[in-house]
């Protein structure tokens, strides 16, 4: 019989380790020890506002509070097509500025790849 290739091999042996973990993480067989408290369970409607209503209300919040100083200022809150800006750059458009060769202002010779030094 031919064995198996190094590649068959570890895949059956990643497949069985996968198949045994789970197996292996049982519950504990224990008893709550003596002197612990013996809590009731928790109602499900209060279990659902706690863990949907509080994360719900916190995100209306958030919300209302970005939004709703722009709202008072009369601006509009819907998504616009920003003006591009040149941070620390001038304030000329970029035909405007004068090219790497000194006395030329001319916007076909500015910069880009026909530049110089």
């Amino acid at each position: 019989m031919k064995s198996p290739s190094p590649i068959t091999r570890a895949l059956l042996v990643a497949g069985t380790a996968a198949a045994l973990v789970p197996g292996l993480a049982l519950p504990a067989g224990a008893e709550v020890p003596e002197g612990w408290s013996h809590p009731a369970d928790v109602n499900g409607l209060h279990a659902l506002l706690v863990l949907g209503g509080i994360p719900l209300a916190l995100f209306i919040l958030i919300g209302l509070a970005v939004y709703l100083p722009s709202v008072m200022r009369g601006e509009g809150i819907a998504p616009t097509q920003a003006e591009d800006h040149w941070l620390g750059g001038s304030a000329k458009s970029a035909g405007e500025l004068q090219s790497a060769q000194a006395g030329r202002t001319e916007a076909d010779e500015t910069g880009g790849g026909s530049g110089s030094w």
